[in-house]
């Protein structure tokens, strides 16, 4: 092959070219400290750079969620603590008012101060962060309590995305703060008015009736009520005058047993009242009343439960509705599903809020318009939501025929009827100024003059801290049916074991944020390892192994040097050196 001077020439373009390309890209490499600058430099690193810069780029932005909804959750624990700290206090008050040896002045001014920390506790419940109420739910925007503890949010968690496919909580619904339902407490209700001797002594299980009654003659005792399984009964007992308290109550007992002959209840008497336990924790269908009467002179009685305007022997039929406002009435029994304990609403069917059967039952609703006339409207659950059966009719169905009724006449208008968030139904209406509702077959419980609640799995915080502060501003110890509109007031006494599991539950909802900040701190950490192992994969595959490039500069200019020194000394030969 002959090596001509073109040959010769062009053979060293090239590989001086190859060379400087090799060397610039090595120079390019070590001052930008990655191995390309452009996709098209090499496929494979650019591919798996973008995929690394994405998934680094999705953990920044986990560890920002996370690390702020961990902020929104230590802010909600300190506030919990606030709680925690006020309900001590709080309580603290209540035991030095329950004393019994307070002056009138010291009840006004223990009840200012406990009307200080129910602000204060309202002013904890509306804390907001950088624009966001803590308890709100998610709707964020929202001041969630009035002035009065009404809530305004709802029961929605804020969720963080910390991760593919992994969401952490970090709110604690005022829904759930506020109100809530504990499974493990037993619901327990009290008489309110005291059984005393004639001597004014408050009896004892001991105490024989004709001590209480101060005549010798029997009386027969009315006990009606629902069990916690939700079934409504009326039974009655004799008992003569030498028995005893202790047989009262074992009568109470015996009403509350089962088909398999089970007592559900505990009956106890304390300071003169009589009280029943739901044995099974998480119920809150438990119901109670009763009445006696003289078998030899009826009118003669012994009352056990009082309501302002309403008879003592009366329990369930056609008592009147609590006006809450102008024309505006609402009852005092939660409707509630048997089957969860959750409260009703406007797709409920009604037998799902009793066991008894609903064929043939009807309900009427008598309405007081502001002349005092009464007018009256009747409802058979089985011929009026045709075609559907009485097992079948819904809350709602029943509450659209009464703002019919009320609608069609002139003396009522606007008619409204609802669910409240406690379950108790609601009804409004211009022109209304009473208002009953019951059924002809006591198969439906829609207020009643019961027993007074002491404690409920069921939570309501403002509900225990607006009667524990009006029995203390009224020096009210024990419940007092003679008391007027105090008549369903528990009592301090009573209020403290509401108090108790108010705080219970508070602690338990401090547990959970809790829970739910260590979790987003483990999410935090986390997401920085998994960051940090990205970062690192990415920089094994697209940084400059400076070392590396370092030999391969000096063995690329060791070549280039010896090719530029081979040129010159060819470029000297001439064809004498070939002859």
């Amino acid at each position: 092959m002959r090596i001509t001077q073109n040959n010769f020439y062009n053979q060293f373009v090239t590989d001086q070219q190859n060379l400087k390309d090799q060397l610039d890209r090595l120079t390019q490499q070590m001052s930008s400290g990655k191995k390309i600058k452009y996709g098209y430099e090499d496929p494979q690193v650019f591919t798996d750079t973008l995929r690394l810069d994405y998934e680094e780029s999705t953990l920044n932005q986990a560890v920002s969620v996370a690390t702020d909804a961990q902020n929104f959750a230590n802010n909600t624990d300190s506030v919990m603590f606030q709680f925690t700290d006020g309900l001590t206090r709080f309580k603290t008050l209540l035991i030095q008012a329950a004393n019994g040896s307070n002056a009138d002045s010291n009840y006004y001014a223990i009840g200012n101060e406990l009307k200080s920390l129910k602000e204060h506790f309202v002013n904890l419940g509306n804390s907001s962060i950088n624009g966001r109420y803590l308890f709100s739910g998610n709707k964020l925007d929202v001041k969630p309590l009035d002035d009065n503890g009404n809530y305004y949010g709802n029961g929605e968690e804020l969720k963080a995305v910390v991760g593919a496919g992994v969401e952490v909580p970090y709110n604690i619904p005022g829904l759930d703060l506020f109100f809530g339902e504990d499974l493990n407490v037993n619901r327990t209700v009290t008489t309110n008015v005291a059984l005393t001797t004639g001597k004014g002594e408050a009896a004892t299980p001991g105490t024989t009736l004709e001590e209480i009654t101060g005549n010798d003659d029997a009386y027969t005792f009315v006990i009606n009520g629902r069990t916690g399984e939700g079934e409504i009964f009326s039974k009655s007992k004799t008992l003569e005058a030498d028995a005893t308290v202790e047989d009262l109550l074992a009568a109470v007992e015996d009403a509350y047993r089962n088909d398999r002959g089970e007592s559900q209840v505990e009956v106890s008497l304390i300071n003169g009242y009589i009280q029943v336990r739901d044995k099974s924790a998480g119920r809150s269908q438990l119901d109670f009343h009763i009445y006696g009467v003289d078998t030899q002179d009826d009118t003669k009685s012994l009352d056990f439960i009082k309501s302002e305007g309403v008879s003592a022997a009366s329990y369930a039929d056609e008592i009147p509705f609590a006006q809450t406002g102008e024309g505006s009435f609402r009852g005092n029994m939660p409707q509630i599903v048997l089957q969860d304990n959750s409260y009703a609403n406007g797709t409920t069917k009604l037998s799902e809020t009793t066991q008894s059967d609903l064929a043939g039952d009807t309900v009427t609703v008598n309405a007081t318009d502001k002349e005092g006339t009464v007018h009256t409207f009747t409802y058979s659950l089985d011929s009026d939501f045709s075609p559907q059966t009485a097992d079948e009719v819904s809350y709602r169905q029943l509450f659209d025929k009464i703002e019919e009724s009320l609608n069609s006449e002139t003396a009522f208008s606007d008619a409204r009827v609802y669910f409240d968030r406690t379950g108790k139904i609601n009804v409004e209406a211009n022109g209304l100024s009473g208002l009953t509702m019951s059924d002809d077959a006591t198969a439906l419980l829609f207020n009643t003059n019961d027993a007074l609640t002491v404690d409920d799995p069921k939570h309501d915080f403002f509900a225990a801290i607006d009667e524990a502060i009006a029995a203390v501003e009224n020096g009210l110890t024990y419940p007092d049916g003679d008391n007027g509109a105090l008549a369903r007031n528990p009592g301090i006494e009573n209020a403290l074991a509401r108090i108790d599991h108010v705080m219970a539950h508070v602690g338990k909802e401090h547990t959970k944020i809790g829970a739910m900040s260590n979790s987003l701190q483990y999410a935090v950490e986390r997401n920085e390892t998994l960051k940090l192992n990205v970062q690192t994969l990415r920089s094994d595959i697209l940084d400059t192994d400076i070392g590396e490039a370092s030999v391969k500069l000096n063995q690329l200019s060791l070549n280039y040097q010896a090719l530029m020194a081979s040129i010159a000394k060819v470029q000297n030969l001439s064809l004498v050196n070939y002859m």
